[in-house]
């Protein structure tokens, strides 16, 4: 077990005066259990139930009563509170409806009480059996896989990472930090796969669990498919979703298959409710408000890098090449970052997107949009810092402030460039390997020391 940025989330969760019952959030095997569990250990009692158990799930004859379900609870595991902080874990929460309603009454009548509830394919079985969460009595937060810094707690990188919190990150240090970054990227984020890469450096063994993986995947699609045609359909998306990624999808005959679009968009929603991947529908400006065009194509992310250097087949790459721009067409590099920006958006406080202009004279795509302070900052990722980049340049000439970013495989610097109408702008140089730290390096702090360097 490593360390989670997700466990901080929680420690905030647990400190606020507004509390609400906790609902976490994500895909099978991101490791929602195993970071409770260790947030457990934290209070002076922690209660787990996990209701795929019969015995547990009997618990929950009534939902309301939750005084008595609460002593039931204790009764039956054997414990005593009186006085103690104590944190209830009901995991696999969406085989009882029952116990779903107990997080309101919990929240109104026990708000003493820490509750946290999980499950797998939750939102799928919410809407299958028409089920509901207590609005207004429950509280969000989504898990995703590691990301680099947590990769590097796992790895025992701990110098490095207290650089990485250095403004500005000192040049002598961009090798290692691009040899740690390549190893993530090649292994990707599963918590089962870094452990075992980790403990064993066996390229094969990381590539057999995240077939193991996904095999688990397709045979979930058994059980919340509505129809035996659609539980084919899904297989079939989960194992040709990792090759789109980072494109801007078409939903007719997706993954060289004869599947009609409706069809496609009605499944890809379900692995989107399965926390398999993530649609990304482009904005068409760059000035807020702005909606999301849900008539155009989307891009696509899956759920982590690795999937995609699987299916792909591309993990003999990471050994043959010198930088990551050049594996699979710059795909591995594009999914990695947009990976990064997704782990740490919810906590930092921005949305996350991709835009998309479209004319007869010309059309441009931006990588990432991310929205924030509210502005839409552009987000490139380029091979280095010499590429062009004409969509940037077209979205800075609509946008009402002067602020973009491009990530590369190089040095970190500000720059003052010029659209073609000559309009400046502050462009951030981004290292591919500082993504987690983007926020930061966005403040004028940041601004600061890097003209001083």
């Amino acid at each position: 077990m490593f360390k989670r940025h997700i466990i901080d989330e929680l420690r905030k969760w647990a400190e606020s005066p507004y509390r609400k019952s906790l609902v976490l959030r994500g895909a099978r095997q991101v490791g929602k259990t195993t970071a409770i569990r260790i947030f457990g250990q934290e209070f002076d009692c922690f209660i787990e139930l996990n209701l795929e158990t019969p015995a547990d799930r009997d618990i929950f004859i009534d939902g309301t009563d939750v005084s008595s379900l609460y002593n039931l609870i204790l009764l039956k595991k054997g414990v005593q509170t009186p006085g103690k902080r104590v944190l209830l874990f009901i995991d696999e929460i969406q085989h009882s409806p029952q116990a779903l309603l107990s997080l309101r009454y919990f929240y109104e009548k026990m708000p003493e009480l820490f509750v946290i509830a999980a499950g797998s394919l939750l939102d799928i079985y919410l809407k299958r059996n028409r089920l509901e969460i207590p609005v207004g009595r429950v509280e969000y937060m989504w898990m995703h896989p590691c990301n680099f810094d947590e990769y590097l707690h796992a790895a025992a990188q701990d110098q490095l990472l207290e650089l990485l919190d250095t403004i500005p990150f000192p040049s002598w240090a961009y090798p290692v930090l691009r040899e740690k970054l390549m190893e993530y990227a090649m292994v990707g984020g599963m918590p089962e796969v870094i452990t075992v890469w980790l403990q064993t450096g066996n390229i094969m063994e990381v590539r057999r669990i995240l077939g193991n993986l996904l095999q688990t995947y397709r045979d979930d699609a058994i059980k919340y498919a509505m129809t035996g045609d659609q539980a084919t359909i899904l297989g079939h998306l989960i194992s040709t979703a990792p090759t789109q990624a980072c494109k801007l999808i078409s939903f007719e005959h997706f993954g060289e298959s004869d599947f009609r679009a409706q069809t496609v968009k009605n499944a890809l929603t379900l692995l989107e409710q399965a926390s398999l991947l993530t649609l990304f529908y482009p904005y068409g400006n760059a000035v807020l408000p702005a909606l999301p065009k849900l008539g155009r194509r989307p891009k696509l992310l899956f759920l982590d890098t690795g999937f995609v250097n699987y299916q792909a087949n591309i993990h003999e790459q990471y050994f043959t090449t010198q930088g990551l721009n050049s594996i699979y067409k710059g795909v591995a590099m594009e999914h990695l970052v947009g990976q990064q920006l997704l782990s740490f958006a919810a906590a930092s406080g921005f949305k996350l997107g991709t835009w998309v202009r479209s004319a007869r004279s010309s059309s441009a795509e931006v990588d990432f949009v991310v929205i924030q302070d509210n502005r839409m900052i552009p987000i490139e990722v380029k091979a280095g810092k010499t590429g062009t980049l004409k969509s940037l340049m077209l979205f800075m000439e609509e946008a009402d402030h002067d602020l973009a970013v491009r990530i590369h495989d190089g040095q970190t610097a500000w720059e003052i460039i010029s659209t073609p109408s000559g309009k400046q702008f502050r462009l951030l140089n981004l290292n591919l390997g500082l993504c987690t730290r983007l926020i930061d390096y966005l403040n004028v702090e940041a601004r600061t020391a890097l003209r001083d360097k």
